[in-house]
């Protein structure tokens, strides 16, 4: 686990020192292990270390000094790798997983990323044919950015240590602004800024002489045939995978982990197994507690916590903790992103690094198993769109939402259906999209000034969604609807939520349920076997049931939100006005102020709850405000490049 940067250097060893300083300063607080630098061929690579596994240390170097790699992330089968390769006759010199990375590179190429399991982001150089190449794991857990220079490509962790490179573009992309005004991030391959980039999950990157080629190894694919095993033999199958998605993130390190216990029935499913894992010793669980009952599942995370006896941490968390985040990090944050649920989760990741280095998560199942309320709300529209036109549905839908009770928190059955009812007439991959967005598609005209909306012609926002489904036949409705989530909301919201809010303070997240081999199995299952009638998750339901309370397995999902309106009325009501006034907007020249000011005194007022609007402007802006204009002319002293790595230990 760590932050890398790297670029191209034909000047020699030592030109590239005070670059490769300046740019993975910006990426410290991912590895306060060491860091160390490396000249490879006419490439600069320079690494910051958070340490899981064995002494090896980056940039690594192959045995035969032809690939020099850094990774970000672990690979969880290294340990069956590496016996592999010294039966083969290597003479391995750690006991670390980079090791393994590149010596099996070396003998096998890209074909390594068949045999790999785990969560990384790695680039690597071969002298031996003058390439780099770019790589990111088939979920895409772990970020990585890149952009041409005249010298070839630069490359980072993270967006915010790319831009210190001298020759890196610095231009905001109004074209992924309007992408990420509607899918509260900014979706790979896109970055904020123009001319920068994200490696697309399961894809790789080759540059050699000037020339950049990608390939795709891995995309999702889902079952048509509507066959598949039965329940019991379904469940014995999904559950010894899932055993081992959870052993392979705990045994590959002696390192203690913990779990961010939400109280939900993800996440304490992983709790359950890590704490079976574990050798009688208590699992250490992390959740938060919120003022406003609607948000806070701590009572039902302790009592997780007592059925299994892990040792439970509750975070109690109030307005100001919120508050204190976005005024201290946000105007420094990587690349804007609009989901509040990174605030929470921020908080509680700073408590678990006083105590562990890596945490469980439950990440990935209400995509995998079709848990979220929409996945229910399209299974309805899926059926009721047979008996009925579209027209009269939407109308059958705003009546029942007007009939259901109201409440506040996190995606109640009113509010699912008052959201779906938006985007009914779009196709099922767009309608998730739609229904949640800060602002619809049709609306960004009328929140953009004149020059920043003429960028907007022929601009579709769904553009990689499309990609994704472009090709499979013969998917239903919930299907497309779950493919769509996986290619944006999954990969680009969740992900970096969990990579961001963990790494802010050297916390890895681990996803068992995002273990590929699990992704794949259950990818093939038909959906009759995780969205049972209009329950989702039903076999992880199944087999949970023998290690869970039963109200923790049958309850509704809640979900980890912040209560954003009221923070927004209340604590950050200052910094909201001041950020998106008039005087301030217009120094950025992108958004229509009046139309800005509308929205915030329709919020504040009380008049219209406008926050997920207001909520995706204040976190654009605050990025917005802070982006250099140039690259800073001093590194701090606390780093220490000098010194290169050694070939050996």
């Amino acid at each position: 686990m760590c932050g890398f940067v790297g670029f191209s250097d034909p000047g020699g060893p030592e030109s590239g020192r005070a670059t490769a300083e300046r740019m993975l300063a910006a990426v410290a607080h991912r590895g306060p292990d060491g860091s160390s630098r490396c000249h490879h061929h006419g490439v600069t690579f320079a690494h910051c270390a958070l340490t899981f596994v064995g002494p090896g240390r980056q940039p690594f170097v192959s045995s035969s000094g032809a690939v020099a790699l850094v990774l970000n992330g672990e690979i969880y089968n290294h340990r069956e790798l590496r016996r592999e390769l010294r039966a083969a006759g290597a003479r391995l010199r750690t006991e670390s997983d980079t090791e393994v990375l590149v010596e099996l590179y070396e003998r096998h190429g890209m074909k390594v990323l068949d045999r790999v399991r785990g969560m990384y982001a790695f680039v690597l150089h071969d002298a031996r044919t003058r390439t780099t190449v770019l790589a990111r794991d088939p979920m895409g857990k772990k970020p990585l950015y890149y952009t041409r220079v005249p010298a070839g490509i630069a490359f980072a962790s993270e967006l915010t240590a790319l831009l210190r490179h001298p020759d890196a573009p610095r231009t905001p992309d109004v074209r992924a602004l309007a992408g990420y005004l509607t899918l509260q991030a900014f979706c790979a391959p896109g970055s904020a800024v123009t001319g920068v980039h994200k490696v697309r999950p399961g894809n790789w990157l080759e540059y050699a002489e000037g020339r950049l080629r990608e390939v795709e190894f891995w995309r999702p694919r889902l079952e048509t045939s509507g066959r598949g095993p039965g329940r019991r033999e379904a469940a014995a199958r999904f559950e010894e995978l899932f055993r081992t998605a959870v052993a392979r993130r705990v045994t590959s390190t002696e390192r203690r982990l913990g779990v961010l216990l939400s109280g939900g029935l993800d996440s304490s499913a992983v709790a359950a197994v890590a704490q079976q894992l574990s050798s009688g010793r208590p699992v250490l669980t992390f959740s938060a507690g919120f003022e406003q009952s609607d948000f806070d599942e701590s009572a039902h995370a302790a009592a997780v916590a007592r059925h299994i006896g892990a040792e439970h941490h509750v975070v109690r968390i109030g307005g100001r903790d919120l508050a204190e985040v976005v005024e201290s990090e946000y105007a420094r944050a990587d690349e804007p992103l609009a989901d509040p649920s990174l605030l929470p989760t921020r908080i509680v990741c700073r408590t678990a690094r006083q105590h562990v280095r890596g945490v469980l998560t439950g990440d990935g199942a209400d995509e995998l198993l079709l848990g979220y309320r929409y996945f229910q709300a399209e299974r309805a529209i899926e059926i009721l769109l047979r008996l009925m036109s579209a027209p009269r549905l939407e109308a059958l839908l705003r009546t029942l939402v007007r009939r259901l009770p109201a409440r506040s928190g996190n995606l109640p059955a009113a509010a699912a259906l008052s959201l779906l009812a938006r985007g009914l007439r779009a196709a099922p991959e767009h309608r998730f999209y739609l229904s949640t967005a800060p602002f619809g598609p049709a609306e960004l005209p009328g929140l953009l000034r004149p020059d920043a909306r003429a960028a907007l012609t022929g601009h579709d926002p769904f553009t990689e969604i499309s990609r994704l489904l472009d090709g499979p036949s013969g998917l239903t409705g919930v299907q497309r609807s779950q493919l769509g989530v996986v290619a944006h909301f999954l990969r680009d919201v969740i992900l970096t939520k969990a990579d961001r809010g963990g790494m802010r303070s050297a916390l890895e997240l681990r996803s068992p349920f995002l273990d590929l081999d699990l992704v794949e199995y259950g990818n093939a299952l038909p959906t009759a076997l995780k969205l049972r009638r209009f329950t989702g998750k039903f076999l992880l339901r199944r087999i949970a049931a023998d290690w869970l309370p039963g109200d923790i397995v049958r309850r509704t999902k809640l979900g980890f939100r912040a209560p954003l309106a009221a923070l927004l009325r209340e604590e950050l009501r200052p910094l909201l006005l001041d950020t998106l006034s008039a005087s301030a907007l217009d120094r950025g020249g992108l958004f229509d102020a009046s139309a800005v000011r509308r929205l915030a005194d329709d919020h504040v007022s009380g008049r219209r709850d406008t926050s997920r609007k207001l909520w995706a402007l204040l976190t654009y802006q605050l990025w917005y405000q802070a982006l250099p204009a140039h690259a800073p002319a001093t590194a701090p002293a606390c780093l220490d490049l000098t010194e290169e790595p050694r070939h050996a230990p």
